[in-house]
């Protein structure tokens, strides 16, 4: 009465394990998409502020702050 046989419906199963495979891709979808937001905003903040540096780099070599040699030393360890 209350079992409906692997999960075919009846007046008490209503699909029964059939029902859950897509519960549970949902929840796998949700956790995925959940990830990959969290480690898009980690890369996000390294990208502005390494960008940041360089535009702060550009402008101090064009109001000549500084040298060339140090313009490509610091370039080089903002890239790194």
């Amino acid at each position: 009465m209350f079992c409906s046989g692997f999960g075919f419906g009846g007046p008490y199963g209503g699909g029964g394990f059939f029902m859950m495979i897509p519960m549970i891709l949902i929840l796998l979808i949700n956790v995925y998409f959940i990830h990959k937001a969290f480690n898009n905003n980690k890369n996000n903040s390294t990208d502005t502020s390494s960008s940041k540096a360089m535009n702060i780099l550009n402008e101090r070599f064009a109001k000549g702050e500084i040298s060339e040699e140090e313009y490509i030393s610091k370039k080089q360890k903002i890239e790194e």
